[in-house]
């Protein structure tokens, strides 16, 4: 379930009812988000003993709950773990009620405010464009950016409790806290699933952590954000020695198993032979029906 108040132009899609509602929802469109969700419910079907999933540019966690609630109805009874990072404020606040919503403790799990980096130094952190726009219902494409401009008034107001700079070329801008995926990994031993979509500094995040990825996580599903990202991360997960289950750059339209598909963002999904369970036995509890 989603708040329809955290996405503009969204109406509550059911009538508030004292006895319980069922609702019959479709399998998801083919769109981008397509590749997200085979790679989040394969990482789930193989999970063992535990599952973990690392959501870095989380927004209000949604893949961290929809991998919750997969994990639910396919083996209610595995023990799971979320790690949700998100930087912007009001998102992150809204992170929050998205796992309550659903069920989910959000004092159980990790939840780090903070910009994703390859290093320790933080960058502006962009939560207004030149255009104005700075409703967080209406946009989630909040991004570190060293290209901003020059600072004209380091005094523009209140953002989600942090200050607000205005730069010369009409952006607005915070200074979040910032951490690195090596720094997230070190407080794991097993990771089944990473899900980025960062806005733009994929290949330095995954380039700064590949020791502790190739060590420790199953699965990685990247979004990406420029055709100079996606040959920079193709490049980068061959020759650590990824495998690539699918990928289709951004900005374009690509011929999928399912038909054609535009590709706003690009995405790669890529499994870690190293810590491959797919062809180990399953271990679905035997109180749960197959989901046909």
């Amino acid at each position: 379930m989603a708040r329809h108040e955290f996405y503009a132009g969204m109406s509550p899609g059911v009538k508030p009812v004292r006895k319980p509602l069922y609702v019959q929802a479709p399998y998801p469109q083919f769109n981008e988000e397509y590749i997200e969700w085979i790679d989040l419910l394969e990482s789930v079907v193989a999970a063992r003993k535990s599952y973990t999933m690392i959501e870095l540019g989380a927004g209000t966690g949604r893949w961290a709950v929809r991998a919750a609630s997969a994990l639910r109805q396919h083996n209610p009874k595995l023990p799971f773990r979320l790690i949700a990072v998100e930087a912007e404020p009001l998102h992150f606040e809204w992170m929050r009620l998205h796992f309550a919503d659903n069920g989910i403790d959000p004092a159980r799990h990790t939840l780090i405010r903070a910009a994703v980096t390859g290093g320790a130094a933080s960058r502006p952190f962009l939560i207004g464009s030149p255009q104005g726009t700075e409703r967080p219902n209406e946009w989630f494409g909040q991004a570190l950016a060293d290209w901003a401009g020059r600072i004209v008034d380091g005094d523009a107001g209140e953002y989600g409790g942090s200050p607000v700079r205005a730069h010369e070329n009409g952006w607005r801008s915070i200074d979040p806290p910032v951490v690195t995926l090596s720094q997230i990994l070190v407080e794991v031993t097993r990771v089944d699933l990473v899900h980025i979509d960062i806005q733009g500094a994929e290949h330095e995040v995954l380039a700064s952590a590949m020791q502790a990825l190739n060590s420790k996580v199953r699965r990685i599903l990247v979004g990406t954000h420029s055709r100079e990202i996606d040959e920079k991360v193709q490049l980068l997960l061959d020759r650590h020695g990824w495998e690539c289950a699918m990928a289709y750059p951004c900005g374009e339209i690509s011929e999928t198993p399912w038909g054609p598909v535009k590709f706003g963002d690009g995405v790669q999904y890529r499994i870690n032979p190293r810590l491959d369970t797919r062809n180990a036995a399953p271990t679905r509890s035997p109180s749960v029906d197959p989901v046909p």
